[in-house]
């Protein structure tokens, strides 16, 4: 079974169901996208959740305002029997049927759907961002509605900057999702850099991209993720398939033994 870390009253498995292959967002070509968003359905999805969880004990998925996932971790929850947790990552996007593109109506749908880590998108921390100041501009507010909803606040950022500013501004966010891979594929700083400042963060850090989206071997990728993060730090890794999926998993087991 894969390792698990406590996240304030959570027990989560250090490796994370990413979900962009779920939702169609491969990070490659629109083709590929237009396959990934036709192949998964519901039940494919869930037998991927499922499956980690029960095999390798992944206990935990990321993703934004999605029905498609909500519905999954129902059919995980109802087959299985135990509580899955959903870490999501609320924005002023429309990821959802019938949700405004209001990141405080969207922090009450995450409550609303279980949510347990309410981490707000990059698309509002990065747009709101102001290093020159070395603040995040309407962050307070958010937290305050994320803690009075019951639910850990988080970011999710593709910028080292929010690591510096929440912790000069000693803002509630116990954790952070940031891209980090060997190639520095989707980061905005130089890879070792990156990986200097998230062990020397007290954050806890969701390491997404490990795999920059395909481009790296897992071997490669996840051997170089858990080695340069926290020992209480997580990875976030997408799947597109069980035998993927299963081999990912073996790999992070042997890593972290």
């Amino acid at each position: 079974m894969i390792p698990k870390v406590r996240l304030e009253n959570l027990e989560l498995s250090r490796l994370i169901c990413g979900t962009n292959p779920f939702l169609g967002i491969s990070h490659f070509t629109q083709s590929r996208d237009m396959f990934l968003k036709e192949y998964f359905t519901v039940e494919r999805i869930a037998e991927i959740m499922g499956y980690v969880m029960e095999e390798f004990g992944v206990n935990c998925c990321l993703s934004s305002p999605r029905d498609e996932i909500a519905k999954a971790i129902d059919l995980v929850e109802k087959d299985i029997g135990e509580q899955y947790t959903w870490l999501c990552t609320p924005s002023s996007r429309n990821t959802a049927k019938d949700l405004p593109g209001d990141i405080f109506k969207q922090i009450e749908w995450c409550a609303e759907h279980g949510v347990r880590v309410c981490m707000p998108h990059r698309s509002y921390t990065d747009a709101f961002m102001n290093p020159s100041k070395g603040i995040i501009e309407g962050l307070p507010k958010i937290i305050e509605k994320i803690r009075d909803s019951d639910m850990i606040p988080g970011l999710s950022t593709h910028y080292h900057h929010a690591i510096k500013i929440c912790e000069r501004q000693d803002y509630d966010i116990p954790v952070i999702i940031q891209p980090l891979n060997v190639l520095g594929f989707q980061s905005d700083i130089e890879v070792n850099t990156l990986a200097n400042l998230v062990r020397g963060t007290r954050i806890q850090i969701i390491n997404i991209k490990p795999l920059a989206a395909g481009r790296v071997l897992p071997q490669v990728g996840l051997s170089f993720c858990f080695n340069s993060i926290k020992e209480n730090d997580l990875v976030a890794c997408g799947f597109d398939n069980i035998m993927n999926a299963d081999y990912d998993c073996q790999l992070v087991e042997k890593l972290l033994k």
